[in-house]
């Protein structure tokens, strides 16, 4: 590290006495964040399925939206929320986004997952969403063939892997039933997301393994250093071989479903590498995937370009035509 030497120079001169220093003024108070309302479900608490999450019981629940005008069947997108959050995604302006595409054409539902974090079960958990609405298609008014996902923060991690994995039989389990419907989406938003865990700084990825896992800090990093090392004599490559089963990198193929990932260069938690390297392997693969980031944005703050040019690419990929009105309002300008 560069060191920066300060000198004093002595002053030849009388110095009067300091006066006191002003109070500075009072620094301004933050601005509120807004209040985000998300507008009434159509179907509320939709039961899906029930869990034992390490020995506490939990419901995995959906909020259903549905377009106010019912016509053909709709495209479905669901919404997977951060860590932190639930199914009922209050506050969450993505969510509210998101949730506004039922102005569009879509009908949404809400997933949830289990608090413990432990993967794969944590993935089951969400496959068992698609499995149950496309059971259920035909009482949601949804088009089973058109089904997509918009996955933020620790949703982005598992729309990560729900992009790639729908025909991995390993990582399908049976909860929530349904195992005649298959859980391959047709199109997935990936925002602010970690992907493949050892882009990212050793600590960052131990932090993470102590949900997936259920390892305490000094295996985490234990498994990171036997991975930095590729140690595989070592006991814990065993938890290096279980944390590569949920990488989605490992499952991208040239017929993966078409894919759209985000972040932002500001992201000092999930860095950007972690989009960066997904899009690599899409290409690497030939498979269809878009990439859109905002070098001044920071976690799931992408701006309001690339959210837009986002909802577009989804009612693209899931052929969702404009409403009538507004093609004319298009062609009055």
């Amino acid at each position: 590290m560069r060191k920066t030497t300060i000198i004093a120079a002595a002053l030849f001169c009388t110095v009067p006495a300091l006066a006191q220093a002003p109070t500075p003024p009072a620094r301004p108070a933050a601005p509120a964040r807004p209040t985000v309302t998300l507008p009434p479900a159509t179907y509320a608490d939709v039961q899906i399925a029930h869990i034992d999450d390490l020995g506490k019981p939990m419901d995995l629940k959906s909020n259903v939206y549905l377009p106010a005008v019912k016509g053909a069947p709709t495209p479905l997108t669901l919404y997977i929320h951060g860590k932190g959050g639930n199914y009922q995604n209050r506050g969450d302006r993505v969510a509210a986004m998101v949730i506004g595409l039922t102005q569009k054409g879509f009908a949404v539902a809400t997933i949830d997952y289990r608090l413990s974090g432990r993967m794969p079960a944590m993935l089951m958990d969400t496959k068992a969403y698609i499995r149950y609405f496309r059971a259920h298609a035909a009482q949601y008014n949804i088009d089973p063939n058109r089904v997509g996902i918009w996955g933020v923060s620790r949703g982005g991690n598992l729309a990560a892997m729900l992009a790639v994995s729908g025909d991995v039989k390993a990582l399908e389990g049976d909860i929530g039933g349904n195992t005649n419907q298959s859980s391959k989406l047709n199109a997935s938003v990936i925002e602010s997301p970690l992907t493949d865990m050892f882009v990212n700084t050793d600590v960052k990825a131990a932090s993470i393994f102590n949900d997936y896992l259920g390892t305490d800090d000094a295996q985490s990093m234990a498994i990171v250093t036997a991975y930095r090392r590729h140690d595989t004599a070592n006991p814990v490559w065993a938890q290096v071989e279980k944390i590569q089963q949920t990488n989605p990198l490992n499952y991208i193929s040239k017929d993966s479903p078409p894919a759209l990932i985000i972040c932002a260069g500001g992201d000092t938690g999930n860095v950007i590498a972690n989009c960066t390297a997904m899009f690599d392997k899409y290409i690497e693969k030939a498979a269809d995937a878009q990439y859109y980031a905002w070098a001044q944005g920071a976690h799931v703050q992408v701006g309001p370009t690339i959210e837009d040019a986002s909802v577009a690419w989804l009612m693209d990929k899931l052929k969702v035509k404009a409403a009538v009105g507004a093609q004319v309002a298009a062609r009055g300008n």
